[in-house]
């Protein structure tokens, strides 16, 4: 249970992450709809692995009352993360892999349909020369709070339930509330921004450096847990 709490939720932010490099990666004019149906059935099942870490979570927090174990979970499923999402700045891994989800997807839910794999080609000088804009600063921001509360209200919650036993529901609350501005971040001043490159035959650039910013959070969370313990 303890492996399989950390290894879910590090899968589900992996999911999360690996979304927008399967709609770079997978173009096909004739199924443009169908491909993005299954994109989005294949980034909603990283609601599915959540709840499986969230249950064992609770067992370990309110039954099990382990708060040294508890924290272990969590350093580990942070660690989990980083260690899941390094792949993914290899363009040959990254491709290949959403050939591979999307032929299983496709198998599953419609394997009538015939899908042409085709790879937009970019050139890494686009992410080298455009580094220091200023649009990209406030992009690395927004995707490193986003992150950060998401995966912050995620995970802690559970550490700070035992030090605050009373709290419970109170704590809850406020983790909700962080995850809220999280998603906002994500869907107001990310996804666009993502999505529109996306559009114009781009989009390596953005998903480069959310990737990077997804792994700077989860180092910080590792390094707050080993401050707070």
């Amino acid at each position: 249970m303890f492996i399989i709490a950390s290894i879910s939720y590090a899968i589900s932010i992996f999911i999360d992450v690996f979304a927008y490099h399967l709609k770079l990666n997978i173009h096909d004019n004739n199924n443009v709809r169908y491909l993005f149906s299954l994109i989005n059935i294949f980034q909603f099942s990283a609601r599915g692995f959540i709840l499986i870490f969230v249950p064992i979570m609770a067992y370990y927090t309110e039954t099990v009352k382990d708060k040294e174990m508890v924290w272990e979970i969590i350093l580990l499923s942070h660690f989990f993360v980083i260690i899941f999402l390094l792949p993914l700045f290899s363009n040959k891994f990254s491709f290949l892999f959403s050939i591979k989800v999307v032929k299983i997807l496709n198998f599953i839910f419609g394997k009538s349909k015939k899908i042409k794999f085709s790879k937009i080609e970019q050139s890494e000088d686009i992410l080298i020369n455009n580094k220091l804009k200023s649009n990209n600063f406030y992009f690395v921001v927004f995707a490193y709070i986003s992150g950060f509360m998401f995966s912050f209200s995620a995970t802690f919650l559970y550490f700070f339930s035992f030090s605050y036993p009373q709290k419970a529901l109170t704590l809850s609350s406020y983790s909700q509330i962080l995850n809220m501005f999280g998603v906002l971040l994500l869907v107001l001043l990310i996804d666009p921004r993502v999505m529109s490159s996306i559009d114009k035959g781009k989009g390596l650039q953005e998903i480069k450096l959310l990737t990077t910013c997804r792994i700077f959070v989860h180092i910080s969370l590792i390094i707050l847990l080993l401050l707070i313990k």
